[in-house]
């Protein structure tokens, strides 16, 4: 559920890539079984770990991301549209080698900024929600929403510094993976 400084943004829930607002089951980057990315490859080893762990999944919501091919950094105060790179990301000798679900349902698109790894996901965390014109997931829906977003400026005035990229956020089928 939304947190009540985002009660204004009409959110149902907060579907985020990073667990700032939102809970993880397993966390697998303590597990180090985390990809370049700071998540899991696929299903199966998520659901593996949470079984490890004892988790109760039986709530669990399953997603699955993908990032956009390009990424800019910011001191979280300002950003320059011109400053867009191709995507790199952060190895610590983790195989990124993803295995996509046959089934999911993008919900939209969550702006993420990596530091040291994975570490915010604005939108919720910073409260930025509140003033971008999201969808009841806390998420952008479009891509090209996304980059806009931050090619304006939105997350400058003190957002997190780091690395800022993009990713779409899907629900998967049920049990898929299992």
């Amino acid at each position: 559920a939304p947190p009540e400084y985002l009660a204004d943004a009409q959110l149902t829930e907060v579907c985020s890539v990073a667990d700032c607002v939102n809970d993880d089951v397993v966390d697998v980057q303590e597990a180090w079984e985390h990809n370049g990315f700071g998540v899991a490859n696929d299903a199966a080893q998520l659901w593996r770990m949470a079984a490890e762990a004892g988790a109760d999944v039986e709530a669990a919501t399953l997603f699955y991301y993908e990032v956009y091919e390009q990424e800019i950094e910011s001191d979280g105060w300002s950003f320059d549209p011109a400053e867009w790179r191709p995507l790199t990301y952060l190895d610590h000798g983790q195989k990124t080698s993803v295995t996509p679900p046959s089934e999911a349902t993008v919900f939209g698109f969550d702006v993420v900024v990596f530091e040291n790894s994975l570490d915010h996901s604005p939108l919720s965390c910073n409260h930025i929600a509140a003033q971008a014109d999201v969808n009841q997931h806390c998420l952008f829906e479009t891509l090209e929403s996304a980059k806009s977003a931050i090619d304006a400026g939105i997350f400058g005035g003190g957002c997190e510094p780091g690395v800022y990229r993009i990713f779409s956020v899907a629900v998967v089928a049920a049990n898929a993976g299992r």
